[in-house]
Protein backbone atom coordinates (compact mmCIF):
# COMPACT_ATOMS: atom_id res chain seq x y z
CA UNK A 1 0.00 0.00 0.00
CA UNK A 2 0.90 3.22 -0.81
CA UNK A 3 0.23 6.84 -0.56
CA UNK A 4 -0.09 8.59 -3.79
CA UNK A 5 -1.33 11.74 -2.12
CA UNK A 6 -2.33 13.34 1.04
CA UNK A 7 -4.44 10.53 3.14
CA UNK A 8 -4.75 8.77 -0.70
CA UNK A 9 -3.49 5.58 -0.76
CA UNK A 10 -3.67 2.76 -3.44
CA UNK A 11 -3.14 -1.05 -2.54
CA UNK A 12 -4.04 -4.47 -3.21
CA UNK A 13 -6.63 -6.39 -1.99
CA UNK A 14 -3.86 -8.38 0.44
CA UNK A 15 -3.66 -4.10 1.70
CA UNK A 16 -7.42 -3.94 1.77
CA UNK A 17 -7.34 -7.22 3.70
CA UNK A 18 -4.43 -6.56 6.11
CA UNK A 19 -6.43 -4.64 9.46
CA UNK A 20 -3.17 -3.76 11.10
CA UNK A 21 -2.14 -2.36 7.73
CA UNK A 22 -5.24 -0.22 7.75
CA UNK A 23 -5.16 0.46 11.54
CA UNK A 24 -1.22 1.87 11.06
CA UNK A 25 -2.42 4.55 8.38
CA UNK A 26 -5.55 5.51 10.08
CA UNK A 27 -7.94 4.52 7.05
CA UNK A 28 -11.28 5.66 7.75
CA UNK A 29 -12.31 4.38 3.98
CA UNK A 30 -11.70 1.87 1.46
CA UNK A 31 -12.85 1.69 -1.96
CA UNK A 32 -13.25 -1.43 -3.36
CA UNK A 33 -13.10 -1.89 -7.26
CA UNK A 34 -13.12 -5.43 -7.49
CA UNK A 35 -16.13 -7.85 -8.09
CA UNK A 36 -15.41 -10.08 -4.93
CA UNK A 37 -14.81 -9.56 -1.31
CA UNK A 38 -11.05 -9.35 0.39
CA UNK A 39 -10.39 -12.28 1.89
CA UNK A 40 -11.28 -11.33 5.59
CA UNK A 41 -13.20 -8.61 7.15
CA UNK A 42 -12.51 -5.29 7.75
CA UNK A 43 -11.97 -3.34 10.92
CA UNK A 44 -15.54 -1.90 12.26
CA UNK A 45 -14.62 1.11 12.12
CA UNK A 46 -13.41 1.74 8.51
CA UNK A 47 -16.38 2.18 5.87
CA UNK A 48 -16.51 -0.31 2.58
CA UNK A 49 -17.54 1.25 -0.62
CA UNK A 50 -17.60 -1.42 -3.44
CA UNK A 51 -17.74 0.23 -7.17
CA UNK A 52 -16.94 -2.76 -9.12
CA UNK A 53 -14.33 -2.33 -12.39
CA UNK A 54 -12.88 -4.63 -14.90
CA UNK A 55 -9.75 -3.34 -16.49
CA UNK A 56 -9.78 -2.81 -19.87
CA UNK A 57 -11.57 -1.64 -22.64
CA UNK A 58 -14.78 -3.56 -21.12
CA UNK A 59 -14.81 -1.37 -18.30
CA UNK A 60 -18.33 0.39 -17.85
CA UNK A 61 -17.48 4.19 -18.02
CA UNK A 62 -20.17 4.73 -15.31
CA UNK A 63 -18.13 2.70 -12.45
CA UNK A 64 -15.08 4.38 -13.17
CA UNK A 65 -17.02 8.14 -12.67
CA UNK A 66 -18.84 6.33 -10.00
CA UNK A 67 -15.06 5.23 -7.89
CA UNK A 68 -13.50 8.95 -8.89
CA UNK A 69 -16.51 10.32 -7.20
CA UNK A 70 -16.85 7.92 -4.37
CA UNK A 71 -12.77 8.78 -3.57
CA UNK A 72 -13.33 12.49 -3.59
CA UNK A 73 -16.20 12.51 -1.39
CA UNK A 74 -15.17 10.53 1.12
CA UNK A 75 -11.38 13.06 0.65
CA UNK A 76 -13.24 15.85 0.70
CA UNK A 77 -14.80 14.85 3.99
CA UNK A 78 -11.19 14.21 5.35
CA UNK A 79 -11.44 10.67 5.49
CA UNK A 80 -8.15 8.61 4.99
CA UNK A 81 -8.99 5.95 1.51
CA UNK A 82 -7.05 3.28 0.44
CA UNK A 83 -8.63 2.55 -3.36
CA UNK A 84 -7.29 -1.14 -4.26
CA UNK A 85 -8.47 -3.75 -6.56
CA UNK A 86 -6.63 -6.75 -7.51
CA UNK A 87 -3.34 -6.27 -7.42
CA UNK A 88 -2.99 -2.13 -7.83
CA UNK A 89 -1.43 -1.96 -10.90
CA UNK A 90 -4.17 -0.60 -13.38
CA UNK A 91 -7.79 0.26 -11.82
CA UNK A 92 -6.73 1.71 -8.27
CA UNK A 93 -3.79 3.73 -9.72
CA UNK A 94 -6.30 5.21 -12.49
CA UNK A 95 -9.27 6.36 -10.02
CA UNK A 96 -6.80 7.75 -7.67
CA UNK A 97 -4.75 9.95 -10.08
CA UNK A 98 -8.28 11.42 -11.47
CA UNK A 99 -9.60 11.71 -8.13
CA UNK A 100 -6.27 13.73 -7.55
CA UNK A 101 -6.94 15.72 -10.61
CA UNK A 102 -10.23 16.48 -9.87
CA UNK A 103 -9.29 18.24 -6.77
CA UNK A 104 -6.23 19.94 -7.44
CA UNK A 105 -4.72 22.01 -10.08
CA UNK A 106 -2.68 19.06 -11.42
CA UNK A 107 -3.30 18.12 -14.70
CA UNK A 108 -4.12 14.17 -15.31
CA UNK A 109 -0.56 13.76 -16.93
CA UNK A 110 1.05 15.08 -13.92
CA UNK A 111 -1.06 13.22 -11.64
CA UNK A 112 -0.35 9.74 -13.00
CA UNK A 113 2.86 10.54 -13.07
CA UNK A 114 2.88 11.14 -9.32
CA UNK A 115 0.98 8.09 -8.49
CA UNK A 116 3.59 6.44 -10.85
CA UNK A 117 6.54 7.81 -8.91
CA UNK A 118 4.93 7.05 -5.37
CA UNK A 119 4.12 3.49 -6.60
CA UNK A 120 6.33 1.81 -9.15
CA UNK A 121 3.54 -1.13 -9.79
CA UNK A 122 1.18 1.41 -11.75
CA UNK A 123 0.84 0.49 -14.88
CA UNK A 124 -2.74 1.46 -15.89
CA UNK A 125 -4.64 0.12 -19.00
CA UNK A 126 -5.33 2.72 -21.53
CA UNK A 127 -8.78 2.16 -21.90
CA UNK A 128 -8.63 3.02 -18.25
CA UNK A 129 -6.76 6.55 -18.98
CA UNK A 130 -9.39 7.18 -21.62
CA UNK A 131 -12.27 6.63 -19.15
CA UNK A 132 -9.81 9.00 -16.76
CA UNK A 133 -9.66 11.67 -19.59
CA UNK A 134 -13.34 11.74 -19.85
CA UNK A 135 -13.91 12.40 -16.57
CA UNK A 136 -11.60 15.33 -15.77
CA UNK A 137 -13.27 16.60 -19.55
CA UNK A 138 -16.99 16.31 -18.66
CA UNK A 139 -16.45 16.95 -14.74
CA UNK A 140 -18.02 14.90 -11.76
CA UNK A 141 -21.61 16.26 -11.40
Amino acid sequence: MDEVADGLFVGTTEDASDEVLLHEHNIATVVSLTHGEPRSGFLSDVTVESVPMTDGPQNDSQAFTEAVRTVVAHRDSGDRVLVHCSAGASRSPSVAATAIACRSETTLNDSFNQVLERRPETDPHDALVRQAARVIDGGLD
